[in-house]
């Protein structure tokens, strides 16, 4: 088969889906030895893409959204003369005539909405919103298959949209690479580059409302007013979107965007993750902290249970003082500690891109 995959979100400037996109390419680079593929995208990612076996490069920079990709796209995709189209994300050009393959991550935007979970006008917002669903009903009726990360989003997808369970596939992803502590680099400069002490609990990730900052926050401040040892949140994140939102305190530092070499001493040095989501996609941040040997704690809620199982200590997103304790148990026994540890190790091990482009390749073999 010739395959395209649509790669103008590529790499990890993208955020999760680049990194999806990107990691799914190379890993199909080395587990597909039968197909061909024509890869769209911008001119930076060309080099990295033609010296790839197999796999052909053709220019496409429609901005991502854009009236522009639904209209100019599908006479792109369509000269390439594809046996399928993979896009990796909901917007596929709904004019396309071929083949569609879709990677839907999930549907948060149809559970987190509202003015709270924008930065645009209330005029804009709609707009987008509305268009958005648009395209997420037309191409899961149209897509001949749908990919998602989780078990949990295949229920919602076949429940929601009442789908054949087996027109969708699940595809876990997988870490990158774990981070590596540089000796070079003494913890004592990290802290005093970032104003930290121990102990300290570190977040990651963006700060949308679904992604419940203000209750861990809230949560920190309640255990630090009746404990002796106070406890510091860390909050590394790329993005300011949302910064303002966020209840601030002595006890919370927001370090921004923290380079590698330094959230790996980062994770050396603090007691665990903690991860207090209400909606989330696939949670690839608390397996990158297991990777790293961080303990995590994760909310129990939709599919981050199906992801850490038992390599985490989870808490209830909606309840305090579930959090609380389980702050306290690992302020207070080394060895739930250690055990989380193992288990990370453990679990992160059930995941590789290997796997997950293997996965792939039986979906476009589906067709």
């Amino acid at each position: 088969m010739q395959i395209g995959i649509d790669a103008r979100l590529y790499g990890n400037k993208h955020t999760g889906i680049g990194r999806y996109t990107r990691n799914l390419i190379l890993a199909l680079a080395q587990a597909d030895r039968k197909n061909t593929y024509v890869i769209f995208g911008n001119q930076d990612i060309k080099s990295e893409i033609e010296s790839l076996k197999k796999f052909k490069f053709v220019k496409l920079n429609t901005p991502i959204y854009s009236f522009a990709e639904q209209i100019i796209n599908p006479f792109i995709f369509a000269r390439a003369k594809l046996d399928l189209l993979h896009v990796p994300h909901f917007n596929a050009p709904i004019f396309y005539p071929g083949k569609l393959v879709i990677t839907i991550h999930d549907l948060i935007k149809h559970i987190s909405t509202g003015k709270e979970s924008t930065t645009r006008s209330p005029q804009v917002y709609w707009i987008k919103q509305l268009a958005y669903r648009f395209a997420v009903a037309i191409n899961i009726r149209k897509a001949k298959i749908i990919i998602t990360p989780s078990k949990f989003w295949k229920d919602n997808l076949v429940n929601n949209y009442n789908l054949n369970p087996q027109k969708v596939h699940v595809t876990y992803e997988a870490v990158d690479k774990a981070l590596k502590v540089d000796v070079k680099i003494k913890p004592s400069h990290i802290f005093k580059k970032y104003n930290l002490r121990k102990p300290f609990v570190i977040y990651t990730g963006n700060l949308y409302p679904h992604k419940n900052i203000n209750f861990l926050v809230s949560a920190i401040k309640n255990f630090n007013k009746i404990h002796k040892h106070q406890l510091t949140l860390a909050i590394v994140c790329a993005r300011s979107v949302f910064e303002n939102k966020i209840n601030k305190n002595n006890h919370v530092h927001y370090l921004g965007f923290v380079p590698d070499n330094d959230l790996a001493v980062l994770y050396s040095q603090a007691l665990a993750l903690v991860h207090p989501s209400l909606i989330e996609g696939f949670g690839l941040t608390g397996l990158e902290a297991m990777a790293a040997g961080l303990p995590v704690l994760s909310s129990d809620a939709t599919c981050l249970p199906e992801v850490y199982s038992n390599a985490a200590l989870y808490f209830d997103p909606y309840n305090q003082k579930s959090l609380i304790l389980r702050l306290e148990q690992i302020m207070g026994d080394r060895e739930v500690l250690k055990n989380l540890k193992a288990k990370g190790f453990l679990r992160v091990k059930r995941f590789s891109w290997t796997k997950t482009a293997r996965e792939t390749i039986k979906a476009y073999k589906s067709l």
